[in-house]
């Protein structure tokens, strides 16, 4: 079957060298988003990349890596060079929230914080304060509070899914989409199981051939511009994403 991807595909796609969109705005391919052992290293920059990745809307990071507990499971020291990301994603996804209007702000309080707090004021009476001033939400800054998720769905390093497990992530991914959700999918860089996974959901989702499917991966991880390596990464990894295409069809 014969297909033409647009000329703009990669400007649609790009977005730093260590992640791309597989469908812009939705879904997020990249490496795993914190430090690990070979090129994030420093905790200052693994917080600049999770402030990125988080200020692009993204709402849920699926983790693919067998190698690694689920993100609620790795305690503080971490394993083999990779730290847990789950308590600063969290973070920085508050900084990104905006202030809380004064109703949560005086929800929040007890009697043993009164103690060191000024006077309580009257919801009718903070009201009216609120709308002298101009409303409750700050010029320009929205409260938007967002809780995020992490999901694990262990596939080992350079190997394929269970066509199963496959599936069950697959339906998985598209309901959270649908929830309007917006999904970073890892591995550790990013472009073997990641790329396997996000070609399958291309194909669930639109129905495109294999090689279509294959292209727009490939083409979406170039824009990385890491040393032209491949993605999906391996022969096994393509021949399984061409086979779970074929069984889409019947």
């Amino acid at each position: 079957m014969e297909f033409r991807i647009a000329d703009a595909y990669e400007s649609n796609v790009a977005f730093t060298d260590f992640a791309n969109w597989l469908i812009p705005g939705s879904v997020m391919l990249g490496r795993y988003p914190y430090v690990e052992p070979s090129r994030c290293l420093r905790r200052e920059q693994g917080e600049k990349q999770l402030q990125r990745i988080l200020e692009t809307g993204v709402t849920t990071f699926v983790s693919l890596q067998a190698e690694l507990p689920p993100q609620d499971k790795m305690t503080l020291a971490g394993k083999n060079g990779f730290m847990p990301y789950k308590a600063t994603a969290d973070l920085v996804r508050a900084s990104l929230n905006g202030p809380p209007p004064m109703q949560i702000v005086e929800g929040l309080r007890n009697p043993s914080l009164d103690k060191f707090l000024p006077a309580r004021v009257s919801a009718a009476a903070a009201a009216a304060a609120a709308d002298a001033a101009g409303g409750w939400k700050r010029p320009g800054v929205e409260y938007n509070p967002v809780e995020l998720q992490f999901c694990h769905s262990p596939i080992e390093d350079l190997g394929v899914p269970a066509e199963g497990a496959l599936k069950g992530l697959i339906a998985d991914l598209e309901s959270r989409l649908a929830a309007g959700e917006k999904l970073y999918v890892h591995c550790w860089g990013g472009r073997g199981r990641a790329g396997t996974v996000g070609a399958c959901l291309l194909a669930s989702m639109y129905g495109l051939p294999a090689a279509e499917c294959l292209e727009r991966v490939q083409r979406a991880f170039d824009t990385r511009q890491d040393g032209g390596r491949r993605s999906p990464e391996t022969e096994e990894q393509v021949a399984f994403v061409e086979g779970f295409v074929r069984a889409l069809k019947h």
